[in-house]
C-alpha cells in the first residue's frame, strides 16, 4: 500500500476529518529504515507530507534467506560472486571515503552492491521500484548507482583485458579443435543497446533496424568473456567506422602478432589480423563457400556472449536513463559484472527477449549508414586460412 502525496490542511479544523494515526516509513538514509508512528492530529496548524510506503529491512529480513537459486535469480550474480564483489567495495577508497562522512546515517555495501545488481538485472525497474524495496530515496539510489559504477570501473582493467600468451594458446587450440578455425584468438562484432529517444541529436542515435540505441563494440575470447569494449557512438554510426577509432585497431598488431587472428563479420574490413567472411556475390567457390561457414560457426561466439550479457542484464535491452554518459558507463560495467559471473547461471534466468524491433518515433527517420570510405581490405591472410582449411 502507498501512501501518495496525503496533504492534510488545518486551517479549517471544523471542516477536516481527521485519519487516524498512520505508520509512515521515514524517507531517509536511514540505514534502520524504521517506522514511525506519526499522529496527524500533531499536524494542525501545517501541511504534512505523507512518503512512499518501503519494504522495511528487506536485505536483512529476506534476502538473507534466500536459497541459492532465488538470490541468483533476483540478483544475477551467485552469492558467493555478489559478497566477493561487496567486500570489495567494503575496502575500496570510494566507501571508505563516503564512510568517514556518513556517521550513523550511512548505506552499507551490501546495500549499494545489492541495490545496483537489483536496478541493471531487471528491465522494468525502474528509480522508484528499486528505492522502496531497498527503503532509500530516489536521490540516494541515484548517489548509489553512480558510486557502485565507478567502483566497478575501477576493477575493469584487471577483469577485461587482452589476453597473454598462454591464454592466446588456450584459445587458438580451442577454436582449432572445437571449430576447425587455426590461430583464432577471440571475435569482433558491434551490439545495439535500445534507448529512449534523446533529447540532442536524436537522428544520430537511430540505427539501421530504426530504433534509437548505443553502439558497443565488444570481443570475446573462446570462454564469451570480453577481452576488449568499446561504447559510446550513437546508433547510426557503422561498425567499421567504430572499428577504426577503437583503441583496439590501433592493437591489433601488438594483439595477434603474426601467429593470431580475430574474427569478425561482413561489415567490417579484411586485414591481416582481422578475419571476415568472403563477400558472397553468386560465384564463391566450395572452399571459399566452407570457409564462410567454418567462419561463422566460429564468429558466432560474439554473438551469443552479448545474448548472454542482456539475458543477464535485462536492463540493457531498453535502457530508459536519460543521461548519455551515465548510460554508457553502466554498460561498461555490466559487461565488468559478465565476465566476474558464472556463465552456467544463465539456465536459471528468464528466457531471452527480441530486442530489435523498430521504434515508431525512428521509424520515419533517414538512417545514415555510414560506412568509411577508405574501406581497408588485405586479403591475402585470409586466402591462406582458406586454403590450410580446406587442404585439412
Amino acid at each position: 500500500m502507498e501512501y501518495e502525496d496525503l496533504l492534510i490542511d488545518s486551517s479549517d479544523d471544523e471542516n477536516v476529518v481527521m485519519p487516524p494515526i498512520l505508520n509512515i516509513l521515514l524517507e531517509d538514509n536511514n540505514e534502520n529504515n524504521e517506522l514511525v508512528h506519526l499522529p496527524v492530529y500533531g499536524l494542525v496548524g501545517r501541511v504534512g507530507r505523507i512518503q512512499h510506503i518501503k519494504v522495511v529491512n528487506y536485505i536483512e529480513n529476506i534476502v538473507r534467506n534466500y536459497i541459492a537459486r532465488d538470490f541468483l535469480m533476483h540478483f544475477r550474480l551467485s552469492r558467493a560472486v555478489a559478497y566477493e564483489l561487496i567486500n570489495q567495495f567494503e575496502v575500496s577508497d570510494i566507501f571508505i571515503e563516503i564512510s568517514n562522512h556518513a556517521g550513523n546515517l550511512k548505506i552499507t555495501a551490501e546495500k549499494h552492491i545489492l541495490c545496483y545488481l537489483w536496478f541493471v538485472g531487471h528491465e522494468s525497474a525502474s528509480y522508484r521500484d528499486v528505492a522502496d524495496r531497498f527503503g532509500v530515496t530516489i536521490s540516494c539510489l541515484h548517489t548509489i548507482i553512480t558510486r557502485v559504477t565507478q567502483f566497478i570501473m575501477t576493477l575493469a582493467p584487471n577483469v577485461i583485458r587482452y589476453p597473454t600468451a598462454v591464454e592466446k594458446e588456450e584459445s587458438a587450440t580451442y577454436f582449432l579443435q572445437e571449430k576447425g578455425f587455426p590461430g583464432v584468438i577471440g571475435a569482433i562484432d558491434g551490439s545495439h543497446i535500445r534507448i529512449d529517444k534523446p533529447m540532442e541529436d536524436p537522428d544520430s542515435y537511430i540505427n539501421r533496424k530504426s530504433y534509437f540505441s548505443i553502439h558497443m563494440q565488444g570481443t570475446v575470447n573462446h570462454k564469451m568473456k570480453f577481452i576488449d569494449v568499446f561504447i559510446g557512438y550513437p546508433g547510426s554510426v557503422h561498425d567499421a567506422r567504430v572499428l577504426k577509432n577503437s583503441t583496439i585497431y590501433a592493437d591489433l598488431r601488438q594483439l595477434c602478432g603474426d601467429n593470431y587472428i580475430l574474427l569478425g563479420d561482413s561489415a567490417y574490413p579484411c586485414l591481416s589480423q582481422l578475419i571476415v567472411p568472403y563477400k558472397d556475390n553468386g560465384h564463391l567457390t566450395r572452399r571459399q563457400r566452407t570457409f564462410n561457414q567454418k567462419l561463422s560457426s566460429s564468429r558466432v561466439i560474439i554473438e551469443n556472449a552479448f545474448g548472454c550479457l542482456k539475458q543477464r542484464f535485462r536492463q540493457l535491452y531498453h535502457f530508459k536513463l536519460r543521461d548519455i554518459v551515465r548510460m554508457v558507463h553502466v554498460i561498461h560495467a555490466c559487461c565488468v559484472l559478465h565476465n566476474i559471473a558464472n556463465a552456467q547461471d544463465l539456465q536459471f534466468f528468464e528466457d531471452a527477449i527480441d530486442d530489435q524491433g523498430p521504434d515508431i518515433a525512428a521509424q520515419n527517420q533517414q538512417v545514415i549508414d555510414n560506412l568509411p570510405r577508405e574501406y581497408e581490405t588485405n586479403t591475402q591472410k585470409r586466402d591462406e586460412i582458406c586454403l590450410q582449411i580446406t587442404r585439412g
